[in-house]
């Protein structure tokens, strides 16, 4: 196959030109304009596919580091098949998916079925991120992360695993298994509110009938969610203390969706102090763009853990990413039914983040609010560098041909009744956009149209341990 007549995004620079792919694969890339490359691309059209691409822009596929796709006893909310398709209509081309299944994935045994289950029902790639197994099991840890996964996720609100994640001893056992196999640990970082402050913040929302998505974060504040992440880091720093290993075998931190400028400061604080720390974050579009004075229909529409923070916190983090700052984007896309949602107190936290975020992101870089090369670096270029997914995140030579194809319209609302995910509500609900997905490539094949079979992989993470 060989796409023309396009602009493409490569190493921080837009030119015009032409990709060959070959077996899935980018075989070439064609820049200038020479007679000598008009001859071979005239050559390549004899014997290939051509797909004239109207001046339109080509960029990486993204990858987005934390899904939830559920299936696995919740396919009423999400099954590979729609969670993938919606992920590959919105140019997400790689996926990591976390563990909250049901049964949760804290085993060999169940992390090979949920695998399994995925496989042949998956319309982009995707890599799987475990639970911790009970008592922090070193021996069933050893295989599940041979069986190929990402990494493990740590849930402090709602453990997985019966393991109190606000014990030191906990914490420091995990992170020494991530200094020992060099495995990532994900975390979503919440202290937990003692009850009889929940209670007095219920009692005060009954009384006066305040905001509902304040109310929902005055439950989980932001100076819990930054106690938890200065509590991961002491512990880090324990452990290095501790045991003095190479700055190479330092355990792998990963924090899931920051969402104030509290828990940013005490981690850029950290990196600043010791650069050579594994400790990454992630932002989400929501936190990036909405805070918690939107209005919505319903707002358990905007119900999300962490929640939707106070204007200054979107507007901070926003600045950040804007500055090139932030490292990675990723969704949390977490789908849920819209009777769940339907409960005014107790429906549960998430919607849908795969069909909004590239035409919220990308029309940011339209308007230039957002440069394409911070966009691109947070959203592909480094998930693939810093998460070894090799050959994907670039657009070069030898690289997996996983590609969008995009242009900017004359805006239009999101409507979510057309998402492909079974989740079919937002908080973005006609929010502007001019950004048109045109086409996408999963290894040189087009996934964002409609009956096609599935053609994404598995993809494992190979450790030597």
């Amino acid at each position: 196959m060989i796409l023309t007549n396009l602009k493409i995004y490569s190493d921080g620079l837009i030119r015009k030109g032409a990709i060959y792919i070959k077996e899935g694969i980018i075989e070439k890339i064609y820049y200038e304009s020479s007679e000598k490359m008009v001859e071979k691309i005239e050559e390549l059209k004899k014997n290939n596919q051509q797909i004239d691409c109207q001046n339109k822009l080509a960029i990486p596929g993204l990858i987005d580091i934390h899904s939830h796709l559920r299936d696995m006893g919740q396919s009423e909310k999400e099954t590979f098949r729609t969670g993938t398709t919606a992920a590959a209509f919105s140019g997400i081309t790689t996926v990591l998916n976390m563990p909250n299944t049901q049964p949760p994935a804290i085993t060999s045994t169940k992390v090979k079925k949920w695998m399994q289950k995925a496989k042949n029902n998956i319309f982009v790639d995707v890599g799987f991120i475990a639970g911790v197994p009970k008592e922090i099991d070193e021996g069933e840890i050893r295989q599940i992360i041979e069986s190929g996964i990402f990494g493990f996720k740590i849930y402090p609100l709602s453990s997985l695993n019966q393991v109190d994640w606000t014990d030191p001893l906990n914490i420091q056992k995990i992170l020494s298994i991530s200094q020992k196999f060099q495995v990532p640990i994900f975390i979503h970082p919440d202290w937990p509110l003692p009850d009889d402050q929940k209670a007095e913040i219920h009692q005060k929302f009954n009384l006066t009938g305040y905001s509902f998505l304040k109310y929902h974060n005055d439950l989980f504040p932001v100076h819990m969610e930054a106690k938890y992440v200065n509590f991961v880091l002491e512990n880090y720093q324990k452990i290095i203390a501790d045991n003095n290993p190479k700055a190479d075998d330092y355990p792998i931190v990963h924090f899931c969706h920051i969402s104030c400028n509290n828990s940013y400061s005490l981690i850029k604080s950290a990196l600043e102090t010791k650069p050579y720390l594994k400790i990454s974050f992630e932002i989400t579009p929501h936190h990036l763009i909405l805070s918690n004075e939107i209005e919505l229909k319903n707002p358990n529409f905007g119900k999300v853990l962490p929640p939707l923070r106070d204007k200054e916190h979107p507007s901070y983090l926003f600045n950040e990413l804007k500055e090139g700052n932030v490292n990675f984007i990723a969704t949390d896309h977490a789908p849920h039914t819209i009777e769940e949602k339907q409960d005014k107190l107790n429906a549960p936290s998430g919607f849908p983040g795969f069909e909004t975020y590239p035409l919220l992101l990308l029309d940011k870089v339209s308007k230039y609010e957002l440069s394409l090369d911070n966009f691109i670096k947070a959203a592909s270029e480094n998930p693939a560098k810093y998460f070894n997914l090799k050959n994907k995140g670039f657009i070069k030579k030898g690289f997996d041909a996983d590609l969008v194809i995009i242009d900017k319209i004359s805006e239009f609302p999101i409507k979510s009744h057309k998402f492909k995910t079974k989740a079919k509500f937002s908080p973005f609900e006609n929010y502007m956009t001019s950004i048109h997905i045109w086409k996408v490539f999963l290894r040189g094949k087009e996934v964002n149209v409609d009956n096609i079979e599935p053609n994404g992989k598995i993809i494992h993470h190979n450790y030597k341990i």
